[in-house]
Parts: C-alpha cells; structure tokens; sequence
C-alpha cells in the first residue's frame, strides 16, 4: 500500500470522526440543553445515544490513528518530529477530550 493511500485512507477516517462529532454535538444540545432534558424517558434514551455513539467514535478514531501510526512506523517519543507524528498526536489528545465529553454526558446521566 502506498503512503499516498495511507494517507487518503486517513483522511476519510478522519471525515467519518467529524460527521459523528458533528451529530454527538446535535444530539448534545437537543437532549440536554433543551426541555428534552426534563422528560426523563427521552433524557436517557438521548444520552444513552450519545455516550454510544462517542464511544464508538474513540474506538473508531484510536483504531485508525493506530494503523496509520503503524503503517508509517511512528513513535511519538524517538527521532525527530514530523507533520505526521503531529498529526497522531493531536489525534490522541482529540480522543482524550471525546473521553472527557464522555464523562460529562455519563455525570449528566446520574
């Protein structure tokens, strides 16, 4: 596989993480910002929604950014640093705040 496609591969990754990003985000503000938070049946399904459909984005997102870190022979903590070890790194540091966002919405639940 060349890097070439690695990389396009990457970036289609990288669009699917948004679009889920993007309805996490709706779903937020709908069930939990609205009156819908009030309802407490539609409350917990909504939430529920949406700590699966971000913990599916962080297995989503850690999964790819593995294999592209792989496929590239990347490690964060040698050699010198890169737009692609950047990149990883950002990624990570994404995951670590989706992870976060999880727990608000987990608190929000209880």
């Amino acid at each position: 596989m060349s890097s070439s496609s690695i990389i396009i591969e990457y970036a289609k990754s990288t669009q699917n993480v948004c679009l889920c990003i993007s309805i996490s985000a709706f779903l937020i503000l709908l069930f939990i910002m609205t009156p819908l938070n009030s309802f407490l049946l539609s409350s917990i399904f909504g939430k529920v929604i949406i700590l699966t459909l971000l913990g599916y984005t962080v297995f989503y997102n850690v999964t790819k950014t593995n294999k592209f870190a792989k496929n590239f022979n990347v490690e964060l903590t040698s050699g010198g640093w890169d737009p692609i070890k950047t990149n990883i790194a950002s990624s990570y540091i994404f995951t670590g705040f989706l992870l976060v966002l999880m727990l608000a919405v987990l608190q929000q639940l209880f």
